[in-house]
């Protein structure tokens, strides 16, 4: 399954794919050891830079990239992809299950989403989503509608700011070493 090109609406993104595909093209042409590690610095360099962005710039205030990282990396370049793709749905999925969990006052189904949102969250490093998803289900569990006010407008931010990091996010092309 081929990413589509998103380079312009990610600069950043098509940058880093274009300095991967340098290295690549000049991996066959150094013959030293020292410039060997030369190009595995860039490499690394290039792996850090394709991360997703800092949570400031995500709306997301408690994000650790390196854990969705580790899972497309564990998942490998074939199953990624449809991993990626997986995430945006089921998020999409709770975020319309949450909504109508408050348009209809119905706490099961907020609990219901509240327990698939800390799970998804937490699994791609969305600290703070994850601590709010549990927050959420204690208040279902209550049944604490002024507690539910004040809490979803900030985590539905949080929600669809993840949504978006998800799907501007690429696959990896080649299994780490």
């Amino acid at each position: 399954m081929t990413q589509p090109d998103t380079s312009r609406a990610d600069p950043r993104a098509g940058a880093v794919s274009a300095l991967r595909r340098a290295i690549q093209s000049l991996r066959p042409h150094l013959e030293t050891s020292e410039d060997q590690a030369d190009l595995a610095l860039i490499e690394a360099a290039a792996a850090r830079l394709s991360q997703p962005r800092a949570a400031a710039t995500l709306g997301i205030a408690d994000f650790d990239p390196t854990l969705l990282a580790h899972l497309l990396q564990l998942t490998g370049p074939s199953v990624a992809p449809e991993l990626l793709s997986r995430l945006t749905e089921d998020l999409t999925a709770t975020q319309e299950t949450l909504a109508s969990g408050v348009r209809e006052a119905d706490w099961k189904l907020l609990r219901e989403g509240s327990h698939v949102l800390i799970s998804l969250s937490g699994s791609v490093g969305a600290r703070s989503l994850q601590a709010m998803s549990e927050n959420l289900n204690a208040i279902a569990h209550r049944q604490d509608t002024a507690a539910l006010a004040g809490l979803m407008r900030p985590l539905d931010g949080e929600l669809s700011a993840l949504i978006r990091l998800i799907r501007a996010t690429r696959a990896p092309t080649e299994i780490a070493e």
